[in-house]
């Protein structure tokens, strides 16, 4: 979740010249709806831009885990004991074209192991690189207040690898290190910040396209985010800071398509919540935790539900 962007899905085998028993012996397919690579780099996702020439280059590492089988919003009863594991490292450059613009660039490598009592998969490999934009339209001040209002926008291209295979058989989209294809994504983000605390509100929508017309991809997705946090300790410039904060997500995938036709056990909706710890202690320095858990779902057919997921990233500033 993307968060990721992204910020995933564990391995679908497609079916061609199975027959039942083999099927069932494959039972468990998954959604979980992966996160925008740039929900996941410091400094997309709010309503802030970069200073007129200023870079921020930053690394970000996130770990998800999913061993819960759902149907829908129930749990059910797992006879394959399955779970996965998806580590994505994303580096990315940002700059400050102008005060209210800044560009970049997000690039992933994805690592992805999943086992069940009857199948193992293992994933590594490029992501696709997407090209950033924030563009700030709305700026307000006051005495120790400010809202800033940006227009988020995003360029996924075809660099990662969308053909792998196990023991013979193509991986679903999801699996993928790459999707194949170009895929544009735009939002919307709103921060004040009164004093101490900042909040956040911000959406996000990916459109996936079918590049290579092969009839495989991964579903639109949509992502949503309202967060509150707290400056609890701050020095004065260029003194460091330390921020704790508390948020809400939203994810909605649609269903995946393979040759053609929608994968019935793919796509949903849930809702996440977890915190972050930010820490600065020089301006050009900065340190992030984060932590979620999914509280709500609703998944398409059958699949295994996210049980977490921690996201380390640092950032420095030149």
């Amino acid at each position: 979740m993307n968060g990721w962007a992204g910020p995933a899905a564990y391995p679908r085998w497609r079916w061609r010249g199975y027959g039942p028993a083999a099927m069932r012996s494959f039972v468990v397919l998954v959604w979980a709806a992966p996160l925008l690579a740039q929900s996941t780099v410091l400094d997309v996702v709010d309503g802030e831009t970069l200073y007129f020439g200023g870079n921020l280059l930053s690394l970000s590492s996130e770990l998800e885990r999913e061993d819960v089988l759902r149907s829908g919003s129930r749990r059910v009863a797992d006879a394959d004991a399955s779970n996965r594991f998806r580590l994505t490292s994303t580096v990315a450059w940002q700059h400050g074209l102008r005060n209210d613009l800044q560009i970049g660039f997000a690039l992933p490598y994805v690592v992805d192991e999943a086992e069940s009592a009857s199948s193992r998969s293992s994933v590594a490999g490029l992501g696709d690189l997407e090209l950033l934009a924030k563009w700030r339209f709305h700026r307000w001040d006051a005495p120790k207040v400010s809202i800033n209002t940006s227009l988020i926008t995003s360029l996924a291209l075809p660099t990662g690898d969308d053909d792998r295979t196990e023991n013979g058989f193509e991986l679903d989209p999801e699996v993928q290190p790459g999707s194949g294809s170009i895929d544009p994504s735009i939002g919307l983000a709103i921060t004040p910040e009164p004093g101490r605390w900042r909040f956040n509100a911000a959406v996000l929508h990916q459109i996936r396209t079918d590049l290579d017309d092969d009839g495989d991809r991964m579903g639109h997705s949509f992502y949503a985010e309202l967060a509150i946090g707290n400056r609890f300790w701050l020095e004065p410039y260029p003194g460091p800071f330390m921020r704790a904060d508390v948020f809400v997500h939203f994810y909605d995938e649609a269903r995946d398509r393979s040759d053609g036709s929608a994968v019935a056990d793919s796509g949903g909706e849930r809702i996440a919540v977890g915190g972050t710890w930010a820490f600065r202690p020089r301006p050009s320095l900065d340190f992030q935790l984060t932590g979620e858990i999914p509280v709500w779902r609703d998944a398409n057919g059958t699949q295994l539900d996210d049980d977490w997921s921690v996201q380390f990233s640092f950032g420095y500033r030149f």
